[in-house]
């Protein structure tokens, strides 16, 4: 982790803590306006108590958070057939992000994928949930199943749902939503659910 970085720049990436009846669990998440939080639909699906977001460095249980109104699974995610595709996830929430929140824009066109690719999250890492920036290298833009494939070997549990930024001409942009970290003979890889691709469901 660079230690170096200005973080408030990248204060839309939230915390989302879920509880279970069996426990009590985090993941990472992106705000694109004030009350509403993009992340990974497997975060939120099953048997849930109770959603909280914290917009805070590090992950404290007993620190400030912000309620959940609501929130939606992407209609066309079924993690039986694929747990990558259309894994996308809106939260609602009662009240406002801070005014000082920085929200950047969902890039529109896959094929603008041209900069440094940025990805946040909150995986735990050296036993602590901290806003954690990674730098994969771009694998593969797989169009067809509206996926960003990135060679990503940093990825850690409580990570997925964080959102994958790419950096153009110094402008910043929203990409995708982390979802799997998989194995194979190349190496480890992720598979991340492509917005512009479903731009419409997300400002629904």
């Amino acid at each position: 982790m660079n230690t170096s970085i200005d973080w408030s720049n990248f204060n839309s990436t939230l915390l989302i803590e879920v509880t279970r009846p069996n426990g009590v669990f985090t993941s990472s998440g992106v705000a694109i306006n004030s009350n509403t939080v993009l992340t990974a639909a497997h975060c939120l699906e099953g048997e849930i108590l109770k959603i909280r977001v914290s917009n805070n460095f590090t992950y404290n249980p007993k620190s400030t958070f912000f309620e959940v109104a609501s929130f939606e699974i992407h209609p066309e995610y079924n993690k039986k057939e694929s747990n990558f595709k259309s894994d996308l996830a809106k939260i609602k929430l009662k009240t406002h992000l801070p005014v000082e929140t920085i929200f950047f824009p969902i890039i529109k066109k896959d094929k603008d994928l041209i900069g440094k690719i940025m990805r946040l999250g909150f995986g735990s890492r050296n036993d602590q949930n901290s806003r954690t920036l990674i730098t994969p290298e771009l694998k593969e833009v797989r169009s067809l199943e509206k996926v960003l494939e990135l060679n990503d070997i940093f990825s850690f549990s409580g990570d997925s749902g964080g959102p994958i930024f790419i950096q153009n001409q110094g402008q910043m942009y929203l990409v995708a939503i982390h979802s799997t970290l998989s194995y194979g003979p190349e190496g480890k890889y992720s598979y991340n659910p492509l917005l512009s691709s479903h731009r419409d469901w997300i400002s629904a």
